[in-house]
């Protein structure tokens, strides 16, 4: 694997490590013999990964693209600009062809991934033998070191393994990497044991002690005790344990609980200072200052009152599909009317816009344009126990969580009370808003990973069936029809062909590892 190398002189670190002079007068890298000799500077690689918008952010196309909230342009005078901007996997991905994407600049998640993991082995390996820090400050950045290599295994299986079932766990897992030492191969694990290790990991982090809150201030791109806990919960509601996953996301709003009111423009909008950007869209909370991208992290996720910073790229801006915007109440729910717009991307790209086409196509953006803020936070803890409420048969409890603790928040303050509170008949129905209102909170960033695991569980009532309609789709490209006839209808149905649910390992992953890391068996 090209992005773990032989520790004897710690490579590849200098490009991450921009934050760190105050520990390093001279960056570890490829060649310059520079060794690591204290607590000190182990500690500044670790905390060196927070730069600008690297490397806590991956360009996760899965997140994006597969979701049922994600559209194509069906105009095929939009074909050649979205082809230009790179976004070939986009229509692969988006139509469930995902063997096609494994020639394409599908590395990013993948490097980026194992490159954090290199980092945590870097603690695993060198921490004992390092002068300096006491014996609670070492023990604090080996929870921290299991922290961040489960998380990135997380963000990995995720992406490249097929979704979490009794019936899935003999299926390929991820490359198990456990040292900073250099490998000559690397072979996949199963599903099983790949969950195994990030749960072990996991418990270890659990024990973190660094808070959330600092003198006042918010500390998300630290690995703290609300980023672990809820962390917890994200994992067990995905693996299907309704019990750990509520648990955890209790323990996390005890730590902290505050959520972003979209009623209150004093949270939500920038200064005016951005006014003279896009005019006719602000005020918008979607357009940044590149200094909110500093290495304090403070914007977006500030704003998103987060855990823990992790951006999600996508390379374009969110189509927003027309079942995803049907589902809000266009009225009165304060999602719909900050982040949705009619003409996206003509006011964001301008002439070119129209150039290419782009003059009707919509957009919906979440505080930052294409990045999306993907770190678990108070929002995303109210809605895990509240669905872990409903599937243990807690469902008007459930519902009475979400309609007290999120949604005076997210609705407008002239709305009914109808519409404000969620009501139910059963729990089955119950479960579906809640999964629904997920939906509508974080629409391309865990909604792709919900209809995963709902379509994988043992509950039908919760399953997702998504349909594209679009051009044929192959390895060369794609044939733009002259007629409507000759669009291809692509399907995605609960239990179908579980590896469509995956992105394609980048060949070169493959080559470097002498062929020993296999493919998704694609069709």
């Amino acid at each position: 694997m090209n992005y773990i190398k032989k520790m004897g002189t710690l490579l590849l670190l200098s490009a991450t490590l921009l934050s760190c002079d105050d520990y390093l007068s001279e960056q570890p890298r490829k060649g310059n013999g520079v060794e690591l000799e204290t607590y000190e500077q182990l500690e500044a690689i670790l905390a060196g990964r927070v730069n600008k918008r690297d490397p806590y952010s991956d360009w996760n196309m899965s997140r994006r693209y597969m979701s049922d909230c994600y559209a194509l342009p069906e105009d095929g005078s939009n074909v050649d600009a979205f082809v230009m901007a790179e976004d070939y996997e986009a229509f692969a991905l988006n139509c469930f062809q995902p063997k096609y994407t494994e020639e394409v600049s599908m590395v990013t998640v993948w490097s980026n991934r194992y490159r954090n993991i290199f980092m945590a082995n870097l603690v695993f390996d060198y921490l004992e033998n390092l002068t300096g820090g006491t014996d609670a400050q070492r023990q604090e950045l080996l929870r921290k070191a299991h922290f961040i290599r489960a998380y990135n295994y997380y963000e990995l299986v995720n992406a490249y393994c097929v979704p979490y079932c009794e019936a899935n766990l003999s299926e390929l897992g991820l490359p198990i990497v456990v040292s900073s030492a250099y490998q000559d191969s690397y072979q996949r694990a199963t599903l099983k044991d790949t969950y195994g290790f990030i749960e072990d990991d996991l418990e270890q982090a659990l024990a973190i002690t660094t808070p959330l809150m600092e003198n006042g201030e918010r500390k998300m791109w630290r690995e703290n005790t609300a980023a672990a806990n809820g962390f917890a919960a994200r994992f067990y509601l995905n693996k299907g344990d309704y019990a750990k996953a509520k648990e955890y996301a209790e323990k996390a709003l005890s730590i902290n609980s505050d959520v972003l009111d979209f009623n209150d423009e004093g949270e939500v909008y920038m200064s005016e200072t951005m006014d003279y950007i896009l005019g006719e869209m602000w005020p918008a909370v979607n357009w940044y200052e590149e200094s909110s991208y500093d290495a304090t992290g403070l914007y977006p996720s500030l704003k998103q009152k987060s855990y823990y910073y992790h951006l999600c790229y996508s390379g374009s801006w969110a189509v927003p599909s027309r079942k995803f915007l049907d589902s809000f109440n266009q009225e009165y729910d304060m999602r719909y009317r900050l982040f949705y717009y009619e003409d996206y991307a003509a006011l964001s790209m301008g002439a070119i816009g129209l150039a290419y086409g782009f003059n009707d196509v919509p957009g919906y953006s979440f505080f930052c344009g294409d990045a999306i803020d993907a770190g678990p936070c108070a929002a995303e803890m109210y809605t895990i126990k509240a669905e872990c409420m409903a599937r243990q048969g807690q469902w008007s409890e459930a519902l009475n969580e979400l309609n007290s603790k999120l949604r005076p928040f997210r609705i407008s303050t002239d709305a009914p009370a109808s519409v404000l509170n969620l009501s139910a008949n059963s729990q089955q129905e119950a479960v579906n808003l809640i999964l629904k209102e997920r939906m509508l909170e974080f629409p391309f960033t865990l909604r792709w990973m919900d209809i995963r695991r709902c379509n994988f569980n043992d509950d039908t009532s919760d399953d997702v069936t998504i349909t594209r309609r679009y051009y044929p789709i192959a390895a060369s490209g794609m044939h733009v029809p002259e007629t409507d006839k000759e669009m291809v209808e692509y399907t995605l149905t609960p239990q179908s062909d579980k590896y469509n649910y995956t992105m394609a390992i980048p060949s070169s992953e493959m080559e470097t590892s002498n062929g020993t890391i296999q493919q998704n068996p694609y069709k």
